[in-house]
């Protein structure tokens, strides 16, 4: 059999294009990289505010939702994940968090060695161009570009002295010595426009000879002989086509694709597959189980006296917008989908905050078809950090045009909902504040209906929404549920690994783009490592 490509990567996103930079790195290493969407190109997608147009996009997005939530009053969940190169970096709201070092031991301590905080924090670091903080905990001379966000809007600073009113100490770094407290996102954003994984570890290496970049190209399948992978079968414009490779295949296609992949190619569930006439190549039971997510719910409120998004995007107001926007890089239209945080503890029994709050100086409200109407106001949505309700995923059909059917279980355990109640009570105690007095805030529709605490436990299940963190569907660890072990070989199949959200042990306490370039970092090194 001849070998065209060393490596092939299945995914440009957050972990894939990591991937791929360290592994073209040798020039004796032949890299192939797949990408099922088309090239990043689209204006909206380097304009930060845009970020939410594109979640129902399904030219740059796979437009994926959940099955209707028992908990959630039956509602379908919106999923969006990235289908472009950049993957989900490049739709996300660009918010740069690491989590808590806890996190990491946590994950070390199930048996995952290698993977705690002390471990990788030195990947972090090395990814890492901050603009901002020099110490230890960060690093200057990365591909990734990470800057504090500079709000020019005065609703955000109000937010932040009604934090301090409302007796939240101040935290100038997120990703420094501690979590706890309210300040500015640290973003990927560069001179006003996203800084996805494909604009700081793919692009700058796209010359490389040794490296094929394949877009609009669908890996429908994993080739295998002997419980070994030795290519893959993809799909695109000019037909289906078998790949192989010389050395090992790598799955960076998230925590969705990822095990929807692995399914269609009989490695999975064998009950599973064999309803679907799927042939079971090798039986692990764990793919597509231990789906974690983090749900929100948006708290809106007027402010008399204060310009929100609503105010500056009509149409006078727009031009001079635009004009600061593509002239000096400035402006509304940076934005991201947050710029000021709080983490915190929920309750006293909490080590460390359990909490997070999103804001952003506007507000909205969501039509049937799930798109969002600007309306005059600021928000702040809550979430959970660390939920205990799982869930899965299980293929549609043995066709991989089929979406995957998603399960959430949003609030399945019933430790989830009350963490969010007294979230939801932290965010009214922020408004109820003297630095907010003045601009007279009014609570908005629907959530200023529900009061007690058992109206907003109704309010949790009829309006909450993914914060977009959807992890775990191909467990990394030792035991028997679990997909890959702690050097990402998926268990039983030779020259086949996992690097993307999917291996996650348990989800983080906050955003998980970050620590997915730090997975891609830390594939790269088991395999060069390993060769």
């Amino acid at each position: 059999m001849k070998f065209r490509h060393k490596y092939i990567i299945v995914g440009a996103g957050s972990a894939g294009c990591v991937l791929a930079n360290k592994l073209s790195a040798n020039p004796l290493n032949s890299v192939l990289l797949i990408e099922a969407g088309p090239k990043d190109n689209f204006p909206a997608i380097k304009m930060p505010l845009a970020a939410s147009s594109l979640f129902k996009n399904k030219k740059y997005g796979w437009g994926y939702e959940t099955e209707p939530e028992p908990n959630l009053n039956h509602r379908l969940i919106n999923w969006p994940r990235g289908k472009t190169l950049g993957g989900s970096s490049s739709i996300n709201g660009m918010v740069y968090i690491r989590g808590q070092a806890e996190d990491y031991e946590s994950w070390e301590q199930a048996g995952n060695v290698g993977w705690g905080y002390k471990d990788l924090i030195n990947h972090f670091t090395s990814l890492e161009n901050n603009q901002n903080h020099q110490d230890e905990l960060h690093g200057s001379k990365g591909e990734l570009w990470v800057e504090t966000y500079q709000s020019s809007l005065e609703a955000s600073n109000v937010f932040m002295e009604a934090c301090a009113q409302a007796g939240f100490q101040e935290n100038l770094d997120f990703n420094g010595q501690k979590q706890e407290g309210y300040g500015t996102y640290q973003v990927n954003i560069k001179k006003g426009q996203r800084f996805s994984a494909a604009d700081a570890f793919l692009k700058p290496i796209l010359g490389r000879p040794n490296l094929e970049l394949l877009m609009g190209t669908r890996v429908t399948k994993i080739i295998t002989s002997n419980n070994k992978a030795m290519g893959v079968l993809i799909k695109n414009k000019t037909g289906s086509h078998a790949v192989t490779c010389e050395a090992e295949i790598i799955l960076c296609g998230g925590a969705i694709n990822t095990p929807h992949v692995l399914m269609l190619s009989g490695i999975g569930p064998k009950q599973h597959l064999e309803d679907l006439n799927i042939h079971c190549h090798h039986n692990i039971p764990g793919v597509g189980q231990n789906l974690q997510d983090h749900l929100t719910v948006n708290i809106g409120h007027t402010m008399d006296g204060l310009k929100t998004f609503s105010e500056l995007m009509r149409p006078i107001q727009m031009l001079k917008n635009l004009y600061h926007y593509f002239v000096r890089g400035k402006g509304l239209l940076t934005y991201p989908a947050s710029d000021i945080g709080v983490f915190f503890k929920t309750s006293h029994s909490e080590n460390t905050p359990n909490a997070q709050i999103h804001f952003a100086p506007g507000a909205g409200k969501y039509n049937k078809n799930g798109a969002m109407k600007p309306m005059s106001g600021i928000t702040a949505s809550v979430c959970n950090l660390r939920p205990k309700s799982v869930g899965f995923l299980k293929l549609q059909s043995s066709n991989p045009e089929d979406p995957p059917k998603i399960h959430a279980n949003y609030l399945s355990h019933p430790a989830d909902i009350q963490p969010i109640i007294d979230g939801i009570k932290r965010i009214r105690k922020i408004f109820q504040s003297s630095a907010m007095d003045t601009y007279n805030p009014k609570e908005i529709e629907p959530s200023a209906k529900y009061q007690s605490d058992s109206e907003v436990e109704e309010l949790i299940r009829q309006e909450s929404l993914s914060v977009y963190h959807p992890v775990g569907t191909c467990k990394m660890g030792e035991t028997e549920e679990c997909v890959v072990d702690s050097r990402l070989r998926v268990r039983g199949i030779s020259g086949l690994r996992v690097a993307d959200a999917s291996i996650f042990p348990s989800i983080i306490s906050g955003n998980t783009n970050a620590t997915c370039n730090v997975i891609g970092s830390k594939c790269a090194e088991y395999i060069l490592a390993d060769t």
